[in-house]
Formats: C-alpha cells, sequence, structure tokens
C-alpha cells in the first residue's frame, strides 16, 4: 500500500471524526450538559489518529513530498501535548481541547490532502497517459515506430534517450539514478546537478529504469535489474514536484511481453511497463498467446 492509499485511510478517519463532531456540538445546543462523556470520546479519538499520523510518518517520511513532510513533521511537534495528554479536567476544558484537537486535525487534513492529490496524482495521471500514448503511437504511426525499431537496435541507452523524449513532451522530467543512488539525467547522461532547475520546466520529476529485451525471459530478468537499481534511490523529493509514491520500470521489447504484477515496498509502488518498437495489434497478439 503506497503512502497515498495510507493518507486516504487516514484522511477519511479524520473527516468522519469532524462529524461526529459536529453531531456533538449540535446536541449541546439543544442540551448543554455531555453525561455520557461525548467531548471525552473525541478527544480519546483524536489521540489514536494522533498515534496513526506518528507511525505514518515514521513509515513514510522519506517518501513524502516536501510540503507534505514538513506540514505533517510541524503538527506532530506542536500537538503532542494536546492530543496525547490525560483526558482529565472539567467539563469546559475537555470541550476546549475536543474542539482545538478537531480544528487542528481539519487543518492537517486539508493541507495534506491538497499537496498529495495536487503533486503526486497528477504527476502519475500524466506519466499513465505518456507510456500510453507512446504504445498506441508505436502501433499506428509508421515514421515513429521506424525511429523506435532503430533506437532499440542502437541499445538501452538509445531507449532510454527516446523515451524521456516522449515523457518530456507530457510535461515529464524522467530520469535514472547511477550506482551511488543520485539522479541522472537519461538525455545527456550526466549527474543530476540540472534537475535541480526540472520544476521551472516540467510538471512532475519521476524515476524511471529503462531496460531492453530480446525475449520474455529475458525481460523477466531485466524487469529484477531494473527494480535492483531503482532500489538504490533514497533521496528525498525535490521542490514539491518529484513522484515519489510510483518508480517505474520499463522494458522495450521487439513484441509484447508479459509483465510482473505491480508491487509495493515501504510506500514505495513499482509499475512494470513493457514498451513494444514493432506491436502487434490486438487480435493477432491474443491469437499467438492462445
Amino acid at each position: 500500500m503506497t503512502y497515498i492509499d495510507q493518507w486516504r485511510a487516514l484522511s477519511s478517519r479524520i473527516r468522519g471524526l469532524m462529524q461526529a463532531g459536529q453531531l456533538h456540538a449540535h446536541y449541546l445546543t439543544v442540551r448543554s450538559s455531555d453525561p455520557y462523556g461525548r467531548g471525552k470520546r473525541l478527544l480519546k479519538q483524536s489521540g489514536s489518529i494522533f498515534g496513526a499520523l506518528e507511525s505514518f510518518f515514521e513509515t513514510f517520511r522519506a517518501s513524502l513530498p516536501g510540503p507534505a513532510r514538513s506540514a505533517l513533521e510541524e503538527f506532530l511537534t506542536n500537538n503532542r501535548g494536546l492530543l496525547t495528554r490525560e483526558v482529565v479536567g472539567t467539563a469546559d476544558q475537555l470541550q476546549e481541547r475536543a474542539w482545538a484537537a478537531l480544528v487542528l486535525l481539519a487543518v492537517l487534513e486539508t493541507e495534506m490532502s491538497f499537496v498529495l492529490a495536487d503533486v503526486q496524482e497528477a504527476i502519475r495521471a500524466r506519466c499513465e497517459r505518456a507510456f500510453l500514448h507512446l504504445q498506441r503511437s508505436l502501433v499506428v504511426d509508421e515514421t515513429i515506430r521506424n525511429k523506435w525499431k532503430t533506437a532499440f537496435a542502437a541499445g538501452e541507452t538509445e531507449c532510454e534517450r527516446h523515451g524521456s523524449v516522449h515523457l518530456l513532451l507530457h510535461g515529464i522530467w524522467a530520469f535514472k539514478v547511477n550506482a551511488e543512488g543520485e539522479r541522472t539525467d537519461l538525455i545527456f547522461q550526466e549527474p543530476g546537478g540540472a534537475l535541480s532547475r526540472a520544476n521551472e520546466y516540467a510538471d512532475g520529476l519521476v524515476l524511471t529504469e529503462w531496460k531492453k529485451a530480446t525475449s520474455q525471459d529475458e525481460a523477466g530478468r531485466r524487469f529484477g535489474e531494473a527494480r535492483a537499481q531503482a532500489d538504490r534511490y533514497a533521496q528525498g523529493a525535490l521542490a514539491g514536484v518529484e513522484l515519489t509514491a510510483v518508480r517505474y520500470l520499463i522494458v522495450v521489447s521487439r513484441e509484447q511481453v508479459a509483465t510482473p504484477p505491480d508491487l509495493v515496498d515501504s510506500g514505495v509502488a513499482y509499475r512494470h511497463i513493457n514498451i513494444a518498437v514493432e506491436p502487434q495489434v490486438p487480435s493477432r497478439a491474443s491469437r499467438a498467446r492462445t
């Protein structure tokens, strides 16, 4: 499960508690007493959510985009006492703490959901569209197909270069990692100093590992190699524009090959993509599999 999925669950929990708090406030306008301890229960649930947020932060600290990481770290640092200390005090004191807890959780939920939805999901959607566009172009456009056949014959580096240029048309700046786990530009094969300015030109920065395979058996091995290389990368997000929840493992082949199922490790999803430079039309590919 990626941190996007985990955050959606936490967000739903926070929103549900906010609704319970609104219902509690409505009842107080009808009867000002709280004989069954609704306010105390709201505080206990707020403390439980605080613990879940701490676990979320520890699990996904390295993967979160910078703005989301900063917002969550600030919340945990500043509100530990309010949300985790013993639930005791007068009825008025408990009510005040409950309202404060709910408001602060609501503010965090709004900020985190905006940052994660606005950056990560948008970049991921652009990537998926770019790969689909590339594969369909190879089916219908002979000029593009011939260029990719030439790149395939030339080797893996040329496939990387052609792929990164195509992604850039969709606003995605693709990079890979070197032996030390540092960013490397795919087009010029240079260390990632220039990538620090990628947000000036692109909507998203995405880790991609491109491999070439000439058979189905080789494709399986090459996907494994791509995964091992992608695992070297442990740097944080760059300027909030880096897709940190997903890494793309791409194998370029002559005809379509089967791809392994996508997997998630330490909050990062590894997406397997096959680009076929001489793709069979769907009916022929289906008959061939049969």
